[in-house]
This record gives C-alpha cells, structure tokens and sequence, in this order.
C-alpha cells in the first residue's frame, strides 16, 4: 500500500509538473474521508521527502514540489 500511494504522488506531481501539498493531498488522498486529512498530510510529507531524498522529486522556497 505505501508503494502504491507513493507512486500516486509521484504520478501527481509528474502530470502536473509542480504542485503545493494542498493540492497533492486532496488529489492523492481523495478517498480518505476529510477528517483523517491531517493524518495524510503527515503521510504525504513523508512521501515527498522520501521521493526527494532519492532525487525523484524537489521541493521549493515557495512550498511547491516538482516532478
């Protein structure tokens, strides 16, 4: 399951070239009922640092992450 939600947030940001986590998250975690979000947003951090300490993904000033 971690494997799969980490290649839907890679997917994401790839499809849009640049997000900010707002926008991941409520693309990746659509299915996940909105008060577990501040749960997923944890997950989805350590996603993209994940992603970004393998050079997959970086990460901005700005807040946004890039494919």
């Amino acid at each position: 399951h971690r494997l799969a939600r980490e290649a839907k947030v890679l997917a994401a940001l790839k499809a849009r070239g640049s997000a900010d986590e707002a926008t991941l998250l409520a693309e990746v975690y659509a299915e996940t009922p909105r008060p577990l979000h501040p749960v997923a947003l944890r997950s989805l951090r350590a996603h993209l640092l994940k992603l970004r300490d393998d050079g997959a993904v970086r990460g901005d000033a700005d807040g946004r992450w890039h494919a």
